[in-house]
């Protein structure tokens, strides 16, 4: 086998939830590295399916295992799909019991960039290329299936048709079958859905097409197909089989293969299954933190009026106990009688001394003198009182006054509902950076968790996670915190809804395009 690509795959088989088919009739083929793949749905009754579909994934199993180098795969392929057609024609013939088996058949090989297919049948195989166009490999025979292909009926009618179960060619119906096989080219990238009827009766192709280009590992798409199935009524056994091919080489084991049967699986390689080719985003490094801390506003008190206070306290009169007392001051000269005319003299002579005070009436001379110096004393008094005033009006009157004016308390704009603000703080961060979201929280724990991190999934395009954490998120909604339920319920149930539906998806997808977000923002829609 060529080991240019790595080839990825997982599968998923279940009896559904009709009562009128207790046992799961389906059987699968899972091998890597062989790169066989295969589906069969068995009919019959009874145990007569199993054993039918059980045989043909045997044979066709050991015919790859042994596939000699260099031997043409269509060749190969076709031989044993006969031989399995002869060998349950015989069986059904030698043993009475198994006298109505029959089974389906749709089988892919790869090889590096060849694939071959071959089926029988109304099981299917879808191929969706790298560019997400979907690719029906195979068709359906089948009675409604014919007569669409001859133009008696519309694919609409035959949807509905009471015999669109009943199929048209099966393995060891007939002595000899009629084995269509087809190979094709691959490029790295393509995707493959190998499933039976119990699928497609419930998943329409445009949703295939969906799955596999927006999901993620083989297992989680798997799981997601199953649910849906589920949900719809799963009316009939269901397998499918998810195979991914990558450009890069995987490690190849050079022990030889071992067969194994455990029903309903046909055929399990002894090496584990590879889940996924490629991380779920893309990784980031040096993320910025998702939370913000809001910058709060700090609130300052009003500074007192200064100037106002002291002119206030200047306007009260002075208390009738506080009394200053004079000052003794030295006697002077006695003036002339020249220096007693005026306030001011314009030109004083140098010999004659200054006098500030003067009158008409002429006192006498120790009158004069006395008057002089109580007019000078008063003076001083008046300058020193002044002073003690504006030291008390400082230190005394402004401190009592800020002291009586009480300074308006700090305070944080917050909102007085603590779970909600946190809740749509951390939405935010979800629609700001999805992918680094999911990467910081690998490990949800209540319902507010589980669907921040589905819609993180939704909006870097992984339906297939995204749904599973919102059902989880559902799952939840009793433990949620009451101011947050409702608005859990409602996002659940139409997110729920978005997942359910691939045409949505898709018109989600051009959304995304159309306003081009950063490519940071969502990682991963554009990356199939």
């Amino acid at each position: 086998m060529d080991t240019s690509t790595r080839i990825l795959s997982a599968a998923v088989s279940d009896r559904g939830l009709s009562e009128k088919r207790p046992q799961n009739e389906d059987s699968f083929l899972e091998m890597n590295k062989s790169g066989i793949f295969a589906v069969a749905d068995g009919v019959g009754g009874a145990q007569a399916g199993e054993v039918a579909s059980q045989m043909a994934m045997e044979i066709l199993g050991e015919a790859f295992i042994n596939l000699p180098t260099g031997a043409d795969a269509e060749t190969v392929m076709r031989t044993a799909i006969e031989r399995a057609n002869t060998a349950i024609h015989q069986m059904a013939h030698e043993l009475p019991q198994l006298a109505s088996m029959a089974t389906t058949i749709v089988a892919l090989h790869i090889d590096g960039s060849v694939a071959t297919i071959g089926h029988v049948g109304d099981s299917r195989l879808y191929r969706v290329d790298r560019e997400g166009d979907l690719y029906r490999e195979t068709d359906d025979h089948s009675v409604v299936a014919d007569e669409v292909r001859a133009g008696r009926m519309t694919e609409e009618q035959a949807e509905n048709h009471p015999s669109r179960n009943v199929i048209s060619r099966a393995l060891g119906a007939e002595a000899t079958v009629d084995v269509e096989i087809k190979t094709i080219m691959i490029e790295p990238g393509t995707s493959f859905l190998i499933c039976s009827d119990g699928i497609t009766r419930h998943v329409a192709d445009a949703e295939i097409k969906g799955v596999l280009t927006f999901g993620g590992d083989p297992v989680d798409i798997c799981e997601y197909l199953k649910g849906l199935c589920y949900e719809r009524g799963a009316e009939d056994n269901l397998t499918a089989v998810v195979v991914k091919v990558s450009a890069t080489a995987a490690p190849v084991d050079a022990d030889a293969e071992t067969i194994q049967f455990t029903a309903p699986l046909a055929i399990e390689e002894d090496e584990p299954t590879v889940a996924s080719a490629r991380p779920a985003f893309d990784v980031v490094e040096d993320q910025p933190e998702l939370l913000e801390l809001e910058t709060r506003e700090l609130v300052t008190s009003e500074v007192p009026d200064v100037a106002s206070a002291i002119e206030e306290k200047l306007s009260e009169p002075l208390p009738e106990n506080e009394v200053t007392p004079e000052p003794e001051i030295e006697t002077a000269p006695e003036p002339s009688p020249e220096t007693k005319q005026a306030y001011v003299v314009p030109s004083t002579p140098a010999d004659q001394p200054f006098s500030m005070f003067g009158g008409e009436a002429e006192p006498s001379e120790t009158e004069e003198r006395s008057g002089s110096l109580g007019r000078i004393a008063t003076a001083v008094v008046m300058l020193v009182i002044g002073s003690a005033i504006g030291l008390g009006v400082y230190h005394f009157a402004l401190a009592p006054k800020a002291a009586d004016t009480p300074l308006p308390q700090l305070s944080e704009m917050r909102s007085a509902n603590i779970p909600l603000s946190a809740f749509e703080e951390n939405r935010r961060a979800v629609d700001k950076f999805p992918a680094g979201y999911v990467q910081k929280n690998s490990s949800p724990q209540d319902a507010e968790d589980y669907y921040l991190v589905g819609r993180a999934h939704m909006l870097t395009g992984d339906y297939v996670k995204a749904r599973t954490a919102l059902l989880a998120a559902r799952d939840r909604l009793a433990e949620a915190d009451p101011t947050n339920a409702d608005v859990l319920r409602d996002d659940i149930a139409i997110l729920l809804a978005v997942t359910n539906d691939t045409t949505i998806q898709n018109m989600l997808k051009k959304e995304f395009e159309a306003v081009k977000k950063p490519a940071n923002t969502n990682a991963n829609v554009s990356s199939q």
